[in-house]
């Protein structure tokens, strides 16, 4: 056990389940490990601003949509073109966003379901999408989604 104050203590950046935390628990010292703490947290709430992922990825020309990376920004370029995306991790979540436009129209028909069509040329044409069932459902949005 270590004999420092919290304030002290160096900072880790990464748990294992075995890991333990210092707890506080009606004014008494207790100990819990990571993987028990994080066991109740089934269904959060969480309040106020909610941040997804780190810097998106920008696109400006058609091919592969990074799956690396929640947020894909779309810069469609004046010849357009086709952009595919991969197999994801069930209930993986996609979010593409145009947000410059020349003329062009992107369209993303690999593995979506319903064999949809969906189509990216104006500034504002959003898709949210879900991974399940071995394919990419488009959720919401406002591009155009064709089936």
């Amino acid at each position: 056990m270590a004999k420092l104050k919290l304030s002290e203590l160096t900072e880790t950046t990464a748990t294992n389940p075995n890991d333990l935390l210092y707890v506080v628990q009606s004014n008494t010292s207790k100990r819990i490990k990571v993987s028990n703490f994080l066991s109740d947290l089934d269904n959060p709430t969480l309040k106020g601003n909610i941040s997804i992922g780190s810097t998106p990825e920008t696109i400006t020309s058609p091919g592969p949509i990074a799956l690396t990376t929640p947020i894909s920004y779309l810069n469609v370029d004046g010849v357009g073109g086709v952009l595919t995306i991969a197999n994801g991790a069930v209930g993986q979540t996609k979010i593409l966003v145009t947000v410059a436009a020349a003329g062009g129209q992107y369209t993303l028909t690999t593995n979506v379901a319903g064999n949809a069509t969906v189509q990216f040329n104006n500034v504002g044409d959003t898709a949210t999408m879900l991974y399940t069932n071995s394919k990419w459902f488009v959720i919401g949005g406002t591009a155009n989604v064709t089936y």
